[in-house]
């Protein structure tokens, strides 16, 4: 069991009926990445080498059981902007928060009571940030603990097909719209492949922001490192659509756990935007993911017309719990400069 002296982070370690929160030193990784596969709430995001490969500063808080085994955490990137210290979550990595080990627990009302004490103790543990934002994910943990720790939970959806689902069911479950784009002439011109094209990724990432007017939120070699460590692991497929001519039309990247599978990064080619190749890429990755009996999750998104499209293909809507607090006063005011740059009450 760790040491309250041995963490980096300056906060008090809370010691409620001999729980012990302190910080995940990098030798103890391997049993960090144990607790996220073990964990219901765990996602790939949560794996410390994917962290670590985003370039973020990184703490991941820890709390270990009275026999020393560690049950619960929760990961903490960071980045400094202007002054401040911001929890945020990096790009690609829009699941964190915290995780929990349930299995000592079979009653629901014992598993609430585990999430609900140890989510208090490492959010009272959460110190010395100036701004923390970090979503949860639809197969989140109970939050009670860190609401009252006076943090807030701000809602939003994601789309998925759970685990169980059969690629017939999916099909059949989507809007006509959906269906209708696999027959006729430029249907039959579109093939598929599934495998490590980054570079029709980036392009077709890049055209898309660019199309929109707007900058990508992570650079080409961040987009190649996480690639390369989902691709290491095997844990992760690029979706290219091409034409007869062999031209990417369209290309999505899917990344996966044991569990679930998350549409992280798409891109489309600004000459095809009335070509079917999008539904084909979005297609094969949920054929694919359904076929290997895992979730697919669509990431979500608040933009509307993104909304629509991926609501047509006939997901369940889950809510997504996205963490909050400003914790000192120039983080609050940093967050009601922004709120009012963007229009936000």
């Amino acid at each position: 069991m760790p040491e309250a002296a041995n963490m980096t982070l300056q906060h008090a370690a809370p010691k409620m009926k001999e729980f012990v929160v302190a910080c995940v030193q990098p030798a103890q990784y391997g049993e960090w990445n144990a607790l996220v596969a073990k964990s219901p709430h765990g996602t790939v995001f949560h794996n410390s080498w994917w962290l670590e490969a985003t370039g973020y500063e990184l703490e991941i808080l820890g709390c270990w059981d009275p026999n020393g085994r560690l049950v619960s955490g929760i990961p903490l990137p960071r980045k400094r902007r202007a002054g401040l210290l911001l929890y945020h979550y990096p790009p690609m990595a829009p699941y964190l928060g915290p995780i929990f080990d349930l299995s000592s627990e079979k009653e629901p009302r014992e598993q609430l009571a585990i999430m609900r004490h140890q989510g208090e103790l490492l959010a009272a543990a959460i110190q010395g940030f100036d701004n923390l934002v970090y979503s949860v994910g639809a197969v989140g943990p109970d939050l009670q603990g860190f609401l009252w720790a006076g943090f807030r939970a701000e809602l939003s959806y994601t789309f998925r097909f759970e685990a169980g689902t059969t690629p017939e069911q999916a099909m059949e479950g989507s809007a006509r719209t959906c269906r209708q784009k696999f027959r006729g002439e430029r249907a039959r011109e579109i093939s598929i492949e599934c495998g490590g094209n980054v570079d029709a990724l980036i392009e077709l990432n890049r055209e898309t922001f660019a199309r929109q007017s707007r900058s990508t939120p992570f650079t080409e070699a961040y987009l190649r490192r996480m690639w390369t460590v989902a691709a290491e692991r095997n844990c992760g497929c690029i979706y290219v659509a091409r034409d007869s001519s062999g031209r990417p039309l369209s290309a999505v990247l899917v990344v996966h756990d044991s569990r679930s599978s998350y549409q992280i990064v798409s891109g489309m080619n600004a000459d095809a935007r009335l070509s079917p190749a999008g539904y084909f890429t979005t297609w094969a990755a949920i054929r694919g993911t359904l076929s290997e009996k895992r979730a697919f999750d669509f990431e979500g998104s608040r933009v509307r017309g993104v909304e629509r499209y991926y609501r047509l293909w006939g997901g369940v809507a889950k809510p997504v719990w996205t963490l909050r607090k400003a914790g000192s006063l120039r983080g609050q005011i940093a967050v009601l400069w922004a709120n009012g740059r963007n229009g936000k009450n």
